[in-house]
């Protein structure tokens, strides 16, 4: 078990996650064009967004790890917060780009449909955990007998 080192930062995977969202603009600017490049850009996109993903999963192992050993702060719950915002955010996205592309999907708007769909899906699985890991975590401050995180968590 890695030790707590700040390493639960939302910004360690919001970088891939924005490199990402450029490289999805890109392919709309490009189809947009008409110019057949978002089909080299979608990938990419795929790519950061997977990386993003990666980051996330690795680091609520880590924390996951923490709770179970019994160690767990107002970081944590915070960690968990900002991605429940980020993912359920970015899966509406996602998910809204797959329908819009529907009727438009034999003149190439197959591949934004079969590059946005899994990954709304993907997000929302983000989601979910991070959902059931601040319901975790809030259980567990309440019941400790620190009364400054449960103040904390009412604001």
């Amino acid at each position: 078990m890695k030790p707590l080192d700040g390493s639960e930062d939302v910004y360690k995977f919001l970088m891939p996650l924005f490199f990402s969202g450029v490289a999805f603009c890109l392919s709309f600017y490009f189809c947009i064009l008409g110019v057949s490049l978002y089909i080299y850009s979608l990938p990419i996109y795929a790519f950061l967004l997977l990386i993003s993903l990666f980051l996330f999963y690795r680091t609520d192992k880590n924390l996951n790890d923490f709770m179970k050993n019994g160690l767990t702060t107002f970081t944590h719950y915070n960690f968990y917060h900002h991605c429940i915002g980020i993912y359920l955010m970015l899966s509406f996205v996602l998910f809204g780009v797959s329908i819009a592309y529907i009727p438009f999907y034999y003149n190439g708007g197959f591949i934004f449909v079969w590059y946005c769909g899994p990954m709304s899906i993907l997000c929302f699985i983000s989601f979910i955990q991070s959902q059931k890991r601040i319901k975790r975590l809030k259980k567990t401050l309440e019941n400790n007998s620190n009364s400054e995180n449960i103040d904390q968590l009412k604001l």
